[in-house]
């Protein structure tokens, strides 16, 4: 369906026991000024009132899974789910402004090669402080966040200038559906953390673009659920690592970065077993990752053969750490 030439959009949101922050989210996007979307909430089996306070919104599709599936899964039923042309992922902590869909559209449907739109994600308590611009690959070889915690100055080029990235940010990507379709969405078995990040990896290497759009506007709260269950957080966080480490990079760069892997180890180490006395779950995220990291020798291998067509690209943005104009 179409609207004056307007595309479909899915805008969906992933919720787990969200009731204190849902309804908020709900609005703002009720409240886009862009016409032609549908909203769908995938809920990952809600204990609290989630549901009460969804069933106040009947515009809205609202499905409920058995048990959680976890970020990546959950969003993968999302997917399935979606009619628009575009699908936009929501964090339940993430609050629009009324026109954050208007040019990201324009850009997806002016530039065929670009898969993912970053939108300008800020800080929900500081709405002039950052909370991610769009992504970068670090020496860590992980994708770092942009900006995170800096005062937005709309001067910098990096921060007011449209240009494309590797990655976008998860909590309010903005894909294009035949990408998705493509790719297969995320990667179930991450469950959470890093799994967009391996998806944009995968997308890089494929061909798509990634392009940030400054004048795509949202507000960020940060990590709600996860704040509830730390050890957690940690366990998937550092197992997944581990994974998207393994899945993307060829041992070359892994190799020649390992200084800046084994600097982070220590800092991550420090701080689960002496600071947070999370000794059993850092063993756990460890024993996990490493056994369970053969299991990607397939995707490995199909990533490493698109590396070699990618590898002057993607090293002008381990150089520069920013966007760029290609």
């Amino acid at each position: 369906m179409e609207i004056l030439n307007q595309p479909l959009v899915s805008v969906l949101i992933l919720n787990w026991n969200g009731e204190d922050i849902i309804e908020e989210s709900i609005i703002s996007v009720l409240n886009t000024s862009y016409n032609n979307l549908e909203v769908i909430v995938v809920d990952n089996a809600s204990t609290d009132r989630s549901l009460d306070i969804l069933n106040r919104y009947p515009q809205i599709k609202v499905h409920k899974n058995q048990i959680n599936q976890g970020y990546a899964k959950g969003n993968n039923t999302g997917f399935s789910l979606c009619n628009g042309k575009y699908i936009a992922t929501l964090n339940n902590d993430i609050i629009v402004e009324p026109d954050w869909l208007n040019d990201p559209v324009k850009v997806l449907e002016s530039e065929e090669s670009v898969g993912i739109v970053s939108c300008r994600q800020m800080n929900s308590f500081d709405k002039n402080l950052i909370d991610t611009l769009y992504s970068y690959p670090t020496s860590y070889l992980l994708l770092g966040r942009f900006g995170c915690g800096q005062l937005f100055n709309p001067e910098k080029p990096l921060f007011n200038k449209s240009g494309y990235t590797i990655g976008a940010n998860g909590a309010s990507a903005i894909y294009r559906k035949k990408l998705l379709t493509t790719l297969g969405g995320f990667e179930d078995s991450f469950f959470a953390y890093h799994e967009e990040c391996d998806l944009h990896m995968r997308a890089f290497y494929a061909g798509w673009k990634c392009k940030y759009v400054p004048t795509s506007v949202v507000y960020h709260k940060g990590s709600h659920s996860f704040n509830k269950v730390k050890k957690t957080f940690y366990y998937y966080h550092e197992r997944n690592r581990i994974w998207f480490i393994y899945r993307n990079f060829p041992f070359s760069i892994i190799l020649k970065n390992l200084h800046w892997i084994i600097i982070r180890e220590i800092r991550t180490m420090v701080n689960m077993v002496f600071i947070r006395r999370f000794l059993f779950t850092y063993i756990r995220a460890r024993w996990d990752g490493f056994i369970g990291m053969f299991r990607f020798k397939s995707i490995r291998a199909l990533n490493l053969k698109s590396y070699k067509n990618k590898k002057n690209e993607l090293s002008v943005f381990f150089k520069k750490k920013k966007i760029e104009k290609f």
